[in-house]
């Protein structure tokens, strides 16, 4: 019982509904988790029309309705700005442990 709490927990830290879990495909799981995460972790290194498209699919995961209209393309879309942001916070702290030495 305790291992299915930290279970759902932990899809809800990462903006999984457990009630969806089965709805939907491996890419639509990943985008969802990687939207949560780059917005929690990176947001300040987002455009604005970015963090715009994340919040947007993040929403529409949320409802049946619109989670079943949810195209390949959109989390492929949503999986390459979680990578930009990645990518602009690893430059980022190369810069800074570089000025710090």
């Amino acid at each position: 019982m305790q291992q299915r709490k930290q279970t759902d927990d932990w899809l809800a830290n990462n903006g999984v509904n457990v009630a969806h879990i089965y709805a939907g495909t491996a890419e639509l799981f990943q985008a969802t988790k990687l939207a949560t995460a780059t917005l929690k972790d990176w947001g300040k290194l987002l455009e604005q029309n970015q963090a715009h498209t994340l919040n947007n699919f993040i929403k529409a995961t949320r409802s049946v309705r619109t989670r079943n209209k949810i195209t390949q393309g959109q989390c492929f879309k949503v999986m390459n700005i979680a990578k930009q942001a990645q990518r602009k916070s690893a430059k980022f702290d190369k810069q800074h442990t570089k000025a710090t030495k």
